[in-house]
């Protein structure tokens, strides 16, 4: 069974910071990730947003997960020390039941 790891990011982001940090987890894992903001109401562009990076694990072994995971907290505490208000940040890992078994 495949294995989605979520990285949920919560604070004052720039306007190319998802995609700097897109590239980094993939750069970092060698994992496909995909964004999807959330949406919240009265948020404004340049305020104080909330995404979520998402990569599937297809078919790999606890030790690979163990090791993408871990390469996603790296990337994020780098985010968290780049900025003097640090972001609001989560790594998390759940069963994806509903994919082939394949990265992406």
């Amino acid at each position: 069974m495949a294995v989605k790891i979520s990285v949920s990011v919560k604070g004052q982001l720039g306007l190319d910071d998802p995609d700097r940090m897109l590239g980094e987890l993939a750069a970092e894992t060698g994992l496909t990730w995909h964004r999807r903001e959330v949406e919240e109401d009265g948020v404004l562009t340049g305020g104080i947003v909330e995404i979520i990076l998402v990569a599937v694990v297809g078919k790999a072994t606890e030790m690979t997960v163990t090791a993408a995971v871990d390469a996603a907290k790296h990337v994020v505490e780098r985010w968290r020390g780049e900025r003097l208000d640090p972001l609001d940040t989560s790594v998390d890992t759940e069963p994806d039941p509903g994919t082939t078994g394949q990265d992406g």
